[in-house]
């Protein structure tokens, strides 16, 4: 299975949406809630999360690739879908 990262905000109903399809689809994943973090760490993330998503928006999905907002088409194909073959 492939390592995923979910950087999110508490209050953010789009990032709730992407947290309840990695939970529904039981996938595991390090969620990073940033504004729940000492303004420390939420600096250091944040500089983090611009090297992968220089618009610095919520969600950004982090598998292999970088999918930013809900887009469930490509959740599913990078984490449902990848790595099994035909007919499994």
């Amino acid at each position: 299975m492939n390592k995923v990262t979910l950087y999110s905000l508490s209050t953010c109903p789009v990032c709730k949406k992407v947290k309840k399809f990695l939970d529904d689809n039981r996938i595991p994943y390090t969620l990073i809630e940033v504004d729940t973090l000492e303004s420390g760490e939420q600096w250091v993330i944040t500089k983090e999360l611009a090297k992968r998503n220089p618009q610095k928006t919520y969600p950004t999905t982090v598998i292999e690739e970088i999918i930013i907002g809900y887009d469930e088409e490509a959740l599913k194909k990078k984490l449902l879908y990848s790595g099994r073959s035909a007919g499994s």
